[in-house]
């Protein structure tokens, strides 16, 4: 059983004009950080307080124009964070480690994003969770922006849980990072799979208690189509 409730269409945007779907302030609330502002810092702190305790340098601020922040809030808190950076002419972060391996899949028509930033507190470990900053991040890289696959450049100690509960796969051997002064490799994964997946077991973690993947976890399709219909899109 979960310590924490979350209540996965509680959706709001950050700001000064708040809209959630949801007043129970028991739950978790996902708001999509777009601008500067306390919850930026506070963001920002926990990012680096969760890599200096891996023991990686300092990660930049997340300024690029393409790039959208989903954050994890209870009673005002950030809990966990997860940015989405849209490829641009500009390229991606992870370009300067692994711009072969983009490069190759760009040639091949895909357009790509890649998912960085990722840090949750301890306090608060839910694949549930989880899992839907990772659905919400898809929904709008897919189904926004048009991406059809996903990166991401990650520790190795961290390929088991990418591989095992996101179903992520290893494309990139291990380098070096730059950026954060650590060993990295680079986890891909297509966004046709991943609606395969959310297809097949989205929402029914009660009927499978013995599948691993956390796509078990996601929006059921219905609660992704009144979230896509909610926020707009």
């Amino acid at each position: 059983m979960e310590a924490w409730r979350f209540d996965p269409l509680c959706i709001a945007e950050d700001g000064p004009t708040v809209n959630a779907a949801s007043e129970r302030q028991d739950k978790f609330r996902i708001k999509m950080l777009m601008r500067d502002g306390e919850r930026r810092r506070e963001t920002d702190l926990l990012i680096q307080k969760r890599y200096a305790w891996r023991g990686y340098g300092q990660v930049g601020v997340a300024d690029e124009p393409n790039q959208l922040t989903m954050n994890a809030e209870l009673f005002g808190r950030v809990y966990a964070t997860v940015t989405v950076n849209v490829d641009s002419p500009a390229g991606l972060a992870l370009d300067a480690t692994y711009g072969a391996e983009a490069a190759r899949l760009r040639s091949q028509g895909a357009k790509l994003c890649e998912f960085g930033r990722f840090a949750i507190d301890p306090s608060a470990r839910s694949k549930r969770l989880i899992i839907s900053l990772v659905h919400l991040l898809y929904i709008y890289a897919h189904r926004v922006k048009g991406c059809t696959d996903i990166l991401i450049e990650i520790n190795p100690r961290h390929r088991a849980f990418y591989e095992r509960l996101l179903e992520f796969e290893q494309i990139g051997a291990e380098r070096t990072c730059e950026r954060v002064n650590a060993p990295a490799i680079l986890m891909h994964i297509s966004c046709a799979k991943i609606e395969r997946r959310l297809n097949e077991i989205g929402g029914k973690w009660r009927e499978l208690p013995d599948e691993k993947s956390a796509y078990k976890f996601a929006l059921s399709a219905e609660e992704e189509e009144e979230l896509v219909a909610r926020l707009g899109y």
